[in-house]
C-alpha cells in the first residue's frame, strides 16, 4: 500500500522523530520534507523551536492551551508547521471543570481563539463542532 509519505509521525519522544528524520530524510523540491514529522509538547520550554529544528521535526505539536499567536508566528518563520492538539475527553472534562471555567468542554469559542493564533491544524475531539466553526 506504500502510504508512508501520505502519515504525519508525532512524539513526544524527540528522539523517534530524529530516528525517522534518519531512515527518511527526503526532502520536496521547495526544500520541506516528504516525511512529515511533529514534535509534540504539552508545555513547551523557551528553546522549543531549536529542539524540533535539531531533531528535524517538519511540525509543531502544541496543547491547546500552550498556542500562542507568537508562537505559532516562530514555528512559521522558522519554516514549520503548527498543529494544536486537544486532551482526550477525561482530560477536557477536568480541564474546564478545574482550570478554564471561562469557556466549555471544546466549544466553539475554545476553538476560534485557537484559529486566531495562526495555526494551520487542530486535533480535536468534536470535529463536527470544528467544522461549524470553520464554516463560518
Amino acid at each position: 500500500m506504500e502510504m508512508t509519505d501520505q502519515c504525519h509521525y508525532s512524539s513526544f519522544d524527540h528522539s523517534r522523530i530524529a530516528r525517522i528524520r534518519e531512515l527518511r530524510p527526503e526532502r520536496n523540491s521547495d526544500g520541506t520534507y516528504i516525511y512529515r514529522t511533529g514534535a509534540l509538547f504539552v508545555d513547551p520550554p523557551y528553546n522549543f523551536i531549536s529542539l524540533s529544528l535539531a531533531v528535524g521535526a517538519s511540525e509543531v505539536h502544541l496543547r491547546y492551551d500552550t498556542c500562542t499567536k507568537e508562537r505559532v508566528d516562530a514555528i512559521h518563520a522558522n519554516g514549520m508547521g503548527s498543529l494544536a492538539w486537544w486532551r482526550g475527553p477525561p482530560g477536557m472534562l477536568k480541564d474546564v471543570t478545574e482550570k478554564y471555567l471561562d469557556v466549555g468542554n471544546e466549544d466553539e469559542s475554545m476553538y476560534r481563539v485557537a484559529m486566531k493564533t495562526g495555526l494551520e491544524w487542530m486535533c480535536v475531539n468534536k470535529p463536527d463542532i470544528l467544522a461549524k466553526v470553520a464554516s463560518l
